[in-house]
């Protein structure tokens, strides 16, 4: 996998299965950078995610205290991660169908290691890109946050200093750029002071 040295993957594997949990944690190593934890229950999955996010979900039909498929879906609304199935064949299709709208991958047993391998890879790599949006949009909204509180202080700048809105703009540049601060902080700072008085 391109860069995938650069990449870490965290998984869960959620399986009643100890045969399936030393498979796909055998498989794992190959090709993914990060934590593999694996639990034998649904009750011990949905406490592992109360406290733990993981980019990659497998789950592993059946499970002994609940559908896997109510578990599998219900993560998949709940948490970002990748979630997969491994299904029994004889029941794969009623499987796929049932998950088809929640974007989880559903893989027939007998479980293939190659098969394993390109399933978790294309999660991990679909993860990975979520991420990069994520942060995109994170880094946005900060920006946007910004203009919001600049734009208050200008506003301030304007009515209690009589500055024009040029002015008041390249004031509060200036002091960035003189302090060697964002020009939210600058803003922030104004906003404060017209807060303390009155």
């Amino acid at each position: 996998m391109a860069d995938s040295a650069d990449r870490s993957c965290d998984v869960l594997i959620v399986s009643s299965s100890d045969k399936m949990s030393n498979f796909i944690t055998k498989v794992i190593p190959d090709i993914v950078y990060g934590a593999v934890e694996v639990r034998s229950s649904s009750a011990m999955a949905r406490r592992e995610l109360v406290s733990r996010d993981y980019d990659v979900i497998i789950v592993n039909i059946p499970l002994a205290d609940e559908a896997a498929t109510d578990l599998a879906i219900d993560i998949s609304t709940t948490h970002s991660a990748g979630v997969i199935l491994v299904s029994p064949a004889d029941i794969c299709e009623d499987v796929k169908e049932r998950v088809a709208d929640y974007g989880i991958m559903v893989i027939p047993k007998p479980v293939n290691r190659a098969l394993v391998a390109r399933a978790i890879r294309f999660m991990c790599a679909i993860r990975d890109k979520y991420k990069k949006v994520e942060k995109k949009a994170q880094t946005l909204e900060e920006k946007m946050d910004e203009i919001r509180i600049v734009n208050r202080a200008k506003l301030i700048l304007i009515e209690t200093e009589h500055m024009s809105e040029d002015d008041a703009h390249r004031y509060i540049g200036k002091q960035a750029m003189d302090r060697g601060v964002s020009r939210g902080v600058i803003s922030q700072e104004i906003i404060s002071l017209r807060k303390a008085s009155g």
